[in-house]
């Protein structure tokens, strides 16, 4: 009876719940065909309305939450690695790769800039922060400031000095350069001598990880369950503590669903010639997640998978996408770095001029780059903004609450903005896949049209990869393999090399460079995990019959 009467009936009582959401989730998925995106949003709503029913007590699910996360980040540091690789070598081409890298750059930071002076815009003219006074507390100040580092340090930090260590601590950008480095010296060797051994192994080896990365992408509703509810259980606890401070609350939410969705929309529209409405619908999984987990690096394997969905090429999506989770970052390094340093500036009474405030939005945009996707990053990149302009640090301490809420909407923000850059970038480079689109404007997620055969350096078979139904699928029907062809060389005219492995239900046609697949009308519209498959690729799954 000893051993009993330590456990607590609460903790049972929640996890006994979340299993039947667990059950029901698997039910809606398997027997009623819940699409993936509805499937997950509602997975988020059964975790809010769990935490609620419990009184916020769900602290005992916070296992589950960080096996998730852990899962999933595990996988990150080697799919960029892996993916940067096998892309550029695909492209086989420098100058295409310039194109891509500065356009991908170039937006991410123009997209920080829009919310920089959005919020400037909007802050200033409310006087957030009027009124309000700030408890000054220099002991957890001294915790703030050390997170920062000075900007020799943050430069030297960008370069890599140990790939295994960078690798082992997600250290995003110095992976990223390594990558490039070692891609672009593949490429130059590849004119001279035959390295396909060496694009093979990378091409190979991104199939096995992207279908690891398949497998924990595919327990995202169950995840979403817990991470909704633990995040929900947060907020509620600081309630009165935030109640001197709802002002700035309500600000970033509204600021960065502004940012998110309208910012980005119209950069859709206008920009990328995409429906905002159909490509929202197509990245809601990655966006949800993002949102419950508070982690642009956590949800990368997830953004990077939808964007296939909507004919992102996979070359752009695997190059630009991971770039967007350390470069620009509009929730976590443009919006709450200014709001908090407008709502510090009006608390104290300062008088700050237009200049003062054209220098701070400048040190919030150089801020942003190297900012890590990671929970917690807002308020540390608001420490080096504060750091940088002379603003005291310990005025940030009763700010750090909210960030820690306010961190939900602002990762959702850096998500949404990561992935439009891949979708301008891939419509500007050429790499956007239309019929793909116009599928996804139908509704046709089923139909996995257009897998796009990439260029390569030199007529190189690619190995067989095939590409997996979701967990739950009933019925695959098919392995799909994209096999590339000469650089400059249309499909329409060469014939498919050897590498395909088709299935009964599935007709392939050869059509300007591109590989079209149909399947039945009735297959399965859980999202596939193109783009993130180890091909370019946007492949369908019929149902048996």
């Amino acid at each position: 009876m000893g051993a009993l009467s330590n456990i607590d009936p609460t903790a049972v009582a929640v996890w006994a719940s979340a299993v039947v959401l667990f059950a029901l989730i698997a039910v809606l998925r398997a027997v009623f065909k819940l699409n993936f995106s509805l499937l997950t949003v509602l997975a988020l709503g059964l975790g809010i309305a769990l935490s609620l029913v419990f009184d916020g007590q769900v602290d005992s699910l916070n296992l589950l939450g960080n096996i998730y996360i852990n899962l999933i980040t595990a996988l990150v540091a080697p799919l960029i690695f892996v993916s940067i690789i096998s892309s550029i070598t695909y492209v086989g081409s420098l100058k295409k790769l310039r194109s891509i890298g500065l356009r991908s750059v170039g937006w991410l930071l123009l997209t920080n800039l829009i919310a920089i002076v959005m919020t400037l815009g909007v802050a200033i003219p409310l006087h957030i922060g009027s009124g309000v006074k700030l408890v000054d507390d220099e002991s957890t100040a001294g915790f703030l400031t050390s997170q920062t580092a000075p900007l020799d340090q943050v430069i030297l930090n960008f370069f890599p000095k140990n790939i295994v260590g960078d690798l082992s601590g997600n250290r995003v950008v110095p992976i990223i350069i390594t990558a490039t480095v070692l891609a672009i010296a593949i490429v130059s060797v590849g004119r001279q001598k035959d390295v396909s051994v060496v694009k093979r192994f990378f091409e190979q080896t991104k199939g096995v990880i992207y279908k690891a990365v398949g497998y924990v992408v595919e327990l995202t509703p169950y995840a979403v369950v817990v991470l909704g509810a633990t995040s929900t259980a947060a907020t509620t606890s600081k309630a009165d503590a935030l109640l001197a401070l709802l002002s700035i609350l309500v600000l970033g939410f509204v600021l960065n669903i502004i940012q998110a969705f309208v910012v980005n929309g119209l950069l859709l529209k206008f920009v990328a010639h995409v429906p905002p409405l159909t490509f929202f619908k197509a990245v809601l999984p990655a966006q949800t997640t993002a949102f419950a987990t508070q982690s642009s690096v956590a949800t990368l394997p997830l953004s990077i998978r939808q964007l296939g969905t909507v004919g992102v090429g996979a070359d752009v999506a695997n190059f630009t996408t991971p770039i967007g989770t350390t470069i620009g970052m509009p929730g976590c390094a443009g919006v709450w770095p200014m709001l908090s340093a407008v709502f510090t500036i009006n608390a104290l009474g300062l008088g700050y001029s237009p200049a003062s405030y054209v220098a701070l939005a400048v040190i919030g945009l150089l801020s942003s780059i190297g900012t890590a996707g990671v929970p917690g990053t807002a308020i540390v990149t608001a420490t080096t903004v504060f750091t940088a302009v002379g603003l005291p640090v310990q005025l940030l301490v009763p700010l750090v609450p909210v960030s820690n809420i306010v961190g939900m909407p602002s990762t959702m923000a850096n998500v949404s903005a990561a992935v439009t850059c891949a979708a301008i970038v891939s419509r500007q480079t050429g790499e956007f896949d239309e019929s793909v689109l116009d599928s996804a404007r139908a509704g046709r997620h089923r139909h996995r049209a257009g897998v796009v055969v990439s260029p390569a350096g030199g007529a190189v078979a690619a190995p067989v990869v095939p590409v997996a139904a979701p967990l739950g699928a009933v019925g695959v029907a098919a392995s799909v393999v994209a096999s590339p062809v000469a650089a400059g060389v249309g499909a329409a005219h060469k014939p498919v090399q050897p590498g395909f492995a088709v299935t009964p239900g599935l007709s392939l046609t050869l059509h300007q460079s591109m590989l079209r697949v149909q399947a039945d009308d009735d297959a399965d519209d859980a999202p596939a995990p193109v783009g993130a498959c180890g091909i370019s690729a946007h492949a369908a799954t019929a149902k048996a019959a």
